[in-house]
């Protein structure tokens, strides 16, 4: 069965969904009552991160989502699930719109050099995919590139670019987490895109 269970003191407001042991299969964790979210973590969800994107992808849902409790938690007061969902929608808002990462794996600023590997809406449209080597796809948002789109790279062109975010759609039918990057340097119009360590 599933139960719903809520802890609260000074410091922290805990949401907890357990099943068997009292093994938490949903938390959803506040710095006070009032507080931002510290944890807004699924069990299932890091399950299937961790099947698909290996290592690399349940350390980057970790450090986006907190980290769930280890072993059994203690009995607090019993909730309904209405409760627990509210709870669990305030804690994933907050963690999806807070500050960038600043831990992890690919904390926030981090330079990575990457092969843009395709635009698949064409130059000037949504964005563009780059292949860092990593389980993981990293995409430049159209915002983060020039105006024009002939001054867009082209498929095949390796840059360096820094880390913004790391999103998740976690939501049935589930796709994969990007890595969200944008350019450290963009060339002038006109001209190639620099190759990282060349000017």
């Amino acid at each position: 069965m599933t139960y719903w269970f809520h802890q609260a003191d000074a410091g922290s407001d805990d949401w907890f969904e357990t099943q068997g042991e009292a093994i938490a299969v949903r938390q959803a964790s506040f710095r006070g009552p009032h507080g931002p979210a510290s944890v807004a973590s699924s069990r299932p969800e890091l399950a299937w991160v961790l099947d698909k994107f290996e290592m690399l992808g349940a350390q980057l849902y970790e450090a986006k989502y907190g980290e769930l409790a280890n072993g059994p938690v203690s009995i607090g007061e019993p909730v309904s699930e209405a409760d627990f969902e509210a709870a669990w929608q305030r804690a994933r808002h907050s963690r999806n719109v807070s500050a960038p990462e600043t831990g992890g794996p690919l904390p926030h600023g981090t330079r990575l050099t990457g092969t843009v590997s395709v635009l698949p809406w064409g130059p000037g449209t949504v964005g563009l995919f780059v292949d860092l080597g990593l389980p993981i796809a990293g995409f430049v948002d159209m915002l983060q590139l020039p105006f024009d789109p002939e001054d867009w790279p082209d498929a095949g062109t390796v840059a360096e670019f820094e880390v913004a975010t790391v999103a998740f759609h976690l939501e049935p039918p589930r796709s994969a987490p990007q890595i969200r990057l944008r350019p450290t340097a963009t060339p002038p119009p006109g001209r190639r895109w620099p190759r990282p360590g060349r000017p």
